[in-house]
């Protein structure tokens, strides 16, 4: 008895072949497209980057800034509690921080993919 996996490789084997029924029509576009062609040369696993914006890393830095807010105000950090201002305080000086090298990095990590693609 054949396991899953060989039972389904036979069934592509077959698809390819043109051998599944008679009113069998191939549908336009179908495996051949150039993103599925794209997509079939990268290694398991990997992901094309998105191009890097500013809004993206307005929101990430915004999350991540809301995210150490609540934090700051439930953790009590050094023995004492936070006051609304300190949290406030830190929350966005790290916000201005994050949202320019959030986008450097996927400036980065984008230019690299590219490159790799190019040569």
């Amino acid at each position: 008895m054949a396991t899953k996996k060989q039972q389904r490789r036979k069934y592509q084997r077959a698809q390819g072949r043109g051998r599944l029924y008679e009113g069998y029509e191939p549908q336009p576009g179908g495996d051949d497209t150039p993103k599925r062609k794209q997509e079939r040369n990268l290694p398991r696993g990997a992901r094309v980057p998105a191009r890097p914006t500013w809004m993206r890393s307005l929101k990430r830095g915004a999350l991540f800034a809301g995210g150490l807010f609540l934090v700051t105000q439930v953790v009590p950090l050094g023995g004492t509690k936070n006051t609304l201002a300190a949290s406030a305080v830190q929350a966005a000086s790290f916000f201005v921080f994050l949202v320019p090298f959030g986008y450097l990095m996927d400036a980065f990590m984008y230019n690299r993919w590219l490159k790799r693609q190019q040569g």
